[in-house]
């Protein structure tokens, strides 16, 4: 008997295990309440979210392609600046809008800049908690 693919239910808690298992495998948090754009082959694209591992941006997905390497720059909004972060990413998944990016190896002064980024966010966030 030949089995249709289309024919099976997927029921509300198996689509929350997976989505749920997708955030489970990560190897670095994702950060999505940032300000900031990536500038990716010369044009700007909203960030959704980032992490030391790779970024999710809004793009149109027929520009890019699996595997494609890019070099990019994120700019970040900070209290006082903004601040350019260049670095280097190979295109690892697209969805309709949507492309998702593996950062290469961070080298310390990327580090150093992304930790910039988390500690003014959190600074931020504690002066308004004064206030």
């Amino acid at each position: 008997m030949k089995k249709n693919m289309y024919n099976k239910r997927v029921s509300t808690s198996d689509r929350d295990e997976s989505a749920a298992s997708s955030h489970v495998n990560r190897q670095h948090p994702r950060r999505s309440d940032d300000r900031c754009v990536g500038v990716v082959n010369g044009q700007m694209h909203p960030v959704e979210n980032w992490g030391n591992g790779g970024m999710l941006i809004t793009a149109d997905e027929r520009l890019f392609s699996i595997g494609q390497e890019c070099v990019f720059t994120l700019k970040f909004k900070l209290r006082d600046e903004i601040m350019e972060v260049d670095h280097k990413a190979t295109v690892i998944r697209k969805a309709p809008g949507k492309v998702a990016l593996k950062f290469e190896s961070l080298s310390n002064p990327v580090q150093s800049s992304f930790q910039r980024v988390v500690d003014d966010y959190v600074s931020q966030r504690f002066v308004e908690s004064q206030i």
